[in-house]
């Protein structure tokens, strides 16, 4: 008699158990797509908190390059400062000669410039709409 109550008490737990295993299955199946949607919600804001601060520092890139391609045109002309004073007629055939300011001796600052031009033309040239092919 005890070997059949044994033996039934054993078939009990085991549908029990199978029970259990087909219940935490059917449950679980809506909190793994509930965690799944908010892991793809975080990588989209983070995804768009990236590509806002990536836009936030190429908008400071290109205020500064601006800043820095129009420096020289405010600085003043240090050859003419410490020369006498042109006439008009000179300063008149000078600027048809050059067009430009005298460009400065300093190595750093040539460099600096010349990069910061490059890269207002390369943001203004990436701002340009086109058509659609």
């Amino acid at each position: 008699m005890n070997d059949i109550t044994d033996e039934t008490l054993k078939e009990i737990l085991e549908e029990d158990k199978k029970q259990i295993k087909r219940n935490g299955r059917k449950k679980n199946w809506f909190a793994r797509l509930l965690l799944f949607l908010v892991i793809l919600f975080v990588i989209g804001l983070g995804f768009i908190y990236v590509q806002q601060y990536l836009l936030d520092i190429e908008a400071q890139a290109i205020v500064s390059a601006m800043r820095t391609s129009t420096a020289a045109a405010n600085m003043p002309d240090e050859d003419q400062s410490a020369g006498p004073a042109a006439s008009p007629e000179e300063k008149a055939a000078e600027e048809e000669i050059l067009p430009t300011m005298t460009p400065t001796t300093d190595p750093a600052f040539k460099r600096t410039a010349t990069i910061a031009v490059q890269l207002t033309d390369v943001a203004e040239f990436q701002q340009t709409v086109t058509r659609e092919p």
